[in-house]
């Protein structure tokens, strides 16, 4: 079982520019004609320093190499006995003395420049490794025979088994870190041969360090010095050994207990479906010792299938509305070595299609009951909590019949837990289900902590993905009424389009952005979310139906914001009885949402103490709060 330690910072307290850049290239048998304009090319893009680690030079190679002496930016490390790539590299990176350190293997097959991106990466602060990857766009490797293909594909799935390092390529030889990284994990270190990488990103990996995966251009030399009848039977062995050193304590003060979770979950960079909430609760996991999770997250074209973030990892691994892509997060499941899985999930999380939804949903209970893996299931929604005339209108009996079956399956994992006191009285009303938690949804850490603040100029905010669930005609019809009022009044519709609903805020746009004080702001990103809240007054919540505790009533809480919200059954559940405040105004009414926004602007102590109540209830049930009632019940079913 692996454990998670507090993650060091990658951020540098100087300048990228000012930062020095030491790289090792290892030699041998690779004739001087490759060797020595790759070492040229090195300086003349900017490394300071060029360690040349060569093993057994031939008369033309030492040539060279004394050559190489006579640069003051060069360092030559000689060996007349075979060290092993990995002695090599281990001899040049105790040698270097960059703020930044790494190594290219000699044959010239990474081009400088994608070795530069990599240094950047770590120089910037993005992370405190950086790893060549020849596998994430999938085609550097058309080169090589089909036995090769075959053989880095068969490794990779070991050494990911063996390590826990999601990586896709462990093996390339073009890698660049922090010199503290190395210093760490230097001592530790004991593969000299071709393992030597993967070795090193297991240690950095269980050693809390940040590491980027970056595609990289890789010229095939077509002369790998790696024979598969006699290297590859000894990297196997290296697995067993890498697997027995890192298995055990990574300190004096690791605990065996520390359980390894799976968290399937939507995660940014994908939108909706609970991707924020999924990324928070990560967050919250990742800032404690008592916890390994790895969030196993959708497949997206715009962010790496692997990453590591400041305290967990995230695997990008299946697909919404497809069979493969079920069985992939299954085969992922059972393969990935996890003490217990948790899905943070709603009904529709699976797919569009309902096959597709029912499928998924299924999941929890084959894994306990079939597979014998601990699960524990966070439901966002239930279907009761809709308004009946919302389901008669969208949803037929065959459909509500469905529903309810899948949400029965949900409920026969080892333990649920629900946002809400009501969900939890449904549950037991309707369903069998013995062993259901209330767990509150939980706010989040932005800004100043949650202080009220009342800017000046009344600025009226609707927040979250857009779709028909919110009322936005109704919000415009309100605010035209309020701004005959107050004539420089703004209404700010910050949120793009549901993912089930493509294109429905360029409809709204369409339709209501020229009308005066009127902006639609789109997707808000993680570093706007400050600027965008800070500058609201109040925030309208125009639901038309409630489907669960609403995160946007989280976030208000999370930044001290007052809040409006119509009163459709159940929304008085999913915001006020989780702590806080809100005004309310009848469903679908313009004239009853612009009256209260106008009492509320009259009334500025009214506002206040809107605010200062959702203020005070930030601090009362956090994330972090969440994330330990989930680990607490997470270890009760692992020990169960």
């Amino acid at each position: 079982m692996s454990s998670q330690r507090t993650q060091p910072s990658a951020q540098f307290e100087v300048p990228p520019d000012q930062l020095s850049r030491s790289v090792v290239v290892p030699v041998y048998a690779e004739p001087p004609s490759t060797v020595a304009p790759l070492v040229d090319d090195l300086h003349s893009a900017g490394w300071h320093e060029v360690v040349v680690c060569a093993d057994r030079p031939d008369p033309a190679m030492r040539k060279t190499l004394e050559t190489f002496e006579s640069e003051p930016w060069v360092t030559v490390k000689v060996s007349d006995t075979r060290r092993g790539k990995g002695g090599a590299l281990a001899a040049g990176l105790d040698a270097a003395d960059g703020d930044v350190v790494g190594y290219v293997d000699a044959d010239g097959a990474v081009p400088v420049s994608d070795l530069d991106r990599l240094y950047s990466v770590v120089e910037t602060g993005e992370a405190s490794v950086a790893v060549g990857s020849r596998d994430i766009e999938g085609n550097c490797r058309n080169s090589q025979t089909p036995i090769r293909q075959y053989l880095a594909k068969g490794y990779r799935s070991l050494a990911r088994h063996v390590t826990n390092a999601p990586l896709e390529d462990f093996q390339c030889g073009a890698k660049a870190f922090r010199s503290e990284v190395w210093n760490r994990v230097a001592s530790e270190m004991v593969e000299t041969g071709f393992a030597f990488d993967t070795e090193l990103v297991a240690r950095v990996h269980h050693n809390g360090y940040e590491v980027r995966e970056v595609s990289i251009d890789w010229d095939d030399p077509g002369d790998s010095s790696v024979s598969p009848t006699r290297d590859v039977p000894d990297m196997l062995r290296s697995l067993y050994r890498i697997r027995k050193s890192i298995r055990g304590p990574a300190t004096p003060s690791a605990s065996d207990d520390v359980p390894s979770v799976a968290l399937v979950t939507s995660h940014p960079p994908t939108r909706g479906h609970l991707a924020e909430y999924g990324e928070e609760l990560a967050r919250a996991y990742g800032r404690r010792d008592d916890v390994d999770v790895t969030v196993l997250a959708q497949r997206s074209e715009t962010a790496p299938p692997v990453e590591f973030r400041r305290g967990y990892e995230v695997r990008r691994v299946w697909d919404r509305d497809s069979f493969d892509g079920a069985r992939a997060l299954l085969d992922e499941l059972l393969a990935g070595d996890y003490d217990a899985v948790q899905f943070n999930i709603h009904m529709t999380y699976f797919g569009d299609e309902n096959v597709h939804r029912f499928i998924g949903l299924a999941l929890p209970p084959l894994l306990s009951r079939v597979y014998d893996v601990p699960v524990l299931t966070t439901m966002h929604d239930l279907m009761e909590v809709v308004e009946e005339d919302a389901v008669d209108e969208d949803i037929g009996l065959v459909e509500q019949v469905g529903a309810r079956t899948a949400t029965q399956m949900v409920l026969m994992g080892d333990a649920s837990t629900v946002t809400s006191e009501e969900y939890k009285e449904i549950v037991a009303d309707r369903y069998y289900a013995s062993n259901v938690h209330h767990v509150p949804h939980g706010t989040f850490a932005y800004a100043d902590g949650g202080m009220p603040h009342l800017p000046d100029r009344f600025r009226i905010m609707v927040f979250g993905h857009l779709s028909p669930t919110k009322d936005i005609e109704t919000v415009v019809d309100a605010f035209e009424q309020v701004r005959t009022a107050i004539p420089d009044a703004e209404l700010v519709v910050a949120g793009g389009s549901h993912p089930g609903f493509p294109g429905y805020k360029e409809t709204l746009e369409a339709k209501y952005g020229d009308r005066p004080g009127v902006e639609f702001l789109g997707y808000v990103e993680d570093d706007e979310m400050d600027h965008v809240w800070e500058d609201a007054s109040v925030v309208v919540m125009p639901y038309r139906t409630c489907t669960g505790v609403s995160g946007v009533f989280q976030l208000a809480k999370s930044y001290g914001t007052a809040v409006v919200s119509s009163d459709v059954e159940g929304m008085r559940t999913s915001t006020v009885e989780t702590g806080g405040d809100a005004a309310f105004y009848a469903d679908g009414e313009p004239s009853a949402l612009a009256d209260e926004l106008l009492e509320l602007h009259a009334d500025r102590e009214r506002l206040q103490r809107l605010a200062h109540s959702n203020s005070e209830a930030a601090s009362s049930y956090t994330i972090g709060d969440t994330a330990a009632r989930m680990v607490s019940l997470l270890k009760e079913q692992v020990t169960a």
